[in-house]
């Protein structure tokens, strides 16, 4: 007897844009930095990290999972509350023309 092939919902592919997702990421932590009265020094100082990585961080650089999972340490927040929502493509982003640079 062959295995059923587990069945794909009808609705439009859940889709996310790399690059969004970083640059709204980085805009939530330096929020969340703010919020909590912290600067770059601080963060450089009393929480080891590196200040060239948080700058690289706030701007929307990109971030790796250990340092994800820091920094939800850091604020002491769950992961989700810090990617929740984050980078997702929508229908209508989608049907909009892409225009390139000139």
């Amino acid at each position: 007897m062959k295995a059923k092939e587990p069945s794909t919902p009808s609705s439009p592919a859940l889709r996310y844009d790399y690059k969004a997702f970083a640059a709204e990421l980085g805009a939530r932590i330096r929020q969340l930095r703010k919020a909590s009265g912290l600067t770059l020094r601080a963060l450089q100082f009393e929480h080891n990290y590196h200040l060239s990585q948080i700058q690289r961080i706030e701007k929307g650089d990109g971030i790796s999972l250990p340092t994800l999972l820091k920094i939800a340490e850091t604020y002491q927040v769950p992961v989700e509350r810090l990617i929740e929502g984050l980078g997702m493509v929508t229908e209508a982003q989608e049907l909009r023309p892409k225009v390139g640079k000139k």
